[in-house]
């Protein structure tokens, strides 16, 4: 198989020492509700650029034990961590209702926010925080950690090259067994619709439409089909969008908590060439020096981290970061179309 060399698309270094003389970033954790939290609090446990200064939990108990654990001061309220460890940044993994109330009170007290995904339940949620945030000047993202992955990024480079032509079709699949092992018993809010926002579908598939949106543009329409198909929660497990862009092209999106094994493919379709991402790699169809063929590239971009290393870095850097609260508003926006899509069996424009 013959190698081509990919280039061109942005690079950020996850740096995890901090320069002798600079002050580390004080960061709390606000909520180990989401999965990802614990992951969340060893990664900026190691990160020498900052200090854990501070946890709050809903959940008593549990945040009490991660604060043993990381020897660390918990807060049974919110407002008293933040008026007494003054952070520079603040963790938001509480259950997604909340995110509107922590996110708010974080930003109000001059904090830059990491929030998990989704940003918020629905569209008017999305259009609080952003508020509060822009109102507040600090700086926040949102946890669409996909665009971290280096595949992803040298797949976004391939598109706005134009190795592949004009994009007709794209199609992503991110899923899991998380209903068919009642991964969800102990997080029981997951399966909570009003604590939620959604099941398996919002879960999983906010990834997929902020990865589909990022490759191909503003979304214009969603077509959905949501279904419970196990019935091990009470809520959504399963979904299927076609997304329609503004550029014409169709994405197809499926995600959820029923598949016990199986790939979780990226494809785009352009009338030059196609890019297929799955276990092998990356792979690209396309025309190099008038031979047709099937290319890997001899070198990803050089991404790293996740949103909340690129936070912090931006933090420290005075910059933006690279995954915005407008980002985040427009997944959720396009999840919101698809649940109102099923629900009502039609197709439902966009914006909202």
């Amino acid at each position: 198989m013959a190698t081509t060399r990919l280039t061109g698309a942005a690079t950020h270094f996850y740096r995890a020492r901090s320069a002798p003389g600079v002050r580390k970033l004080k960061v709390v954790m606000v909520s180990f509700a989401h999965v990802h939290a614990p992951g969340y609090a060893e990664q900026l446990a190691r990160d020498q650029r900052v200090e854990l200064a501070g946890f709050y939990d809903e959940d008593e108990a549990r945040g009490r034990g991660y604060a043993q654990r990381y020897n660390v001061p918990f807060y049974p309220e919110l407002a008293s961590m933040l008026e007494r460890v003054k952070p520079d940044v603040a963790a938001v993994c509480s259950p997604t209702k909340m995110h509107v109330e922590h996110a708010k009170l974080a930003a109000e007290r001059g904090a830059h926010l990491f929030i998990e995904k989704p940003l918020a339940r629905t569209v008017r949620e999305c259009d609080e925080i952003i508020a509060a945030v822009s109102k507040a000047g600090v700086k926040a993202t949102v946890g669409f950690n996909a665009r971290f992955d280096p595949a992803n990024a040298a797949a976004k480079a391939v598109v706005e090259r134009g190795e592949l032509g004009r994009v007709l079709t794209a199609r992503v699949r991110i899923a899991h067994s998380g209903a068919l092992d009642r991964w969800f018993d102990g997080p029981r809010w997951f399966a909570d619709a009003e604590l939620a926002g959604g099941g398996g579908f919002l879960d999983l598939g906010v990834h997929g439409a902020d990865l589909l949106r990022w490759l191909l543009g503003e979304a214009r329409g969603v077509v959905a089909r949501v279904a419970n198909l196990t019935g091990a929660y009470p809520i959504d497990d399963f979904g299927a969008a076609v997304i329609e862009f503004g550029s014409g092209a169709v994405g197809v999106l499926e995600a959820g908590w029923v598949q016990r094994a199986g790939e979780n493919p990226l494809e785009v379709y352009g009338d030059r060439g196609t890019l297929v991402r799955g276990p092998g790699g990356l792979r690209v169809y396309t025309e190099v020096k008038g031979v047709w063929g099937w290319f890997t590239p001899a070198q990803l971009p050089r991404v790293g981290g996740n949103a909340l290393s690129d936070l912090i870095d931006a933090v420290l850097a005075d910059r933006e970061p690279l995954v915005a609260l407008a980002d985040g508003r427009a997944a959720t926006e396009i999840m919101q179309a698809a649940y109102m899509s099923s629900a009502e069996g039609r197709y439902v424009r966009l914006p909202l």
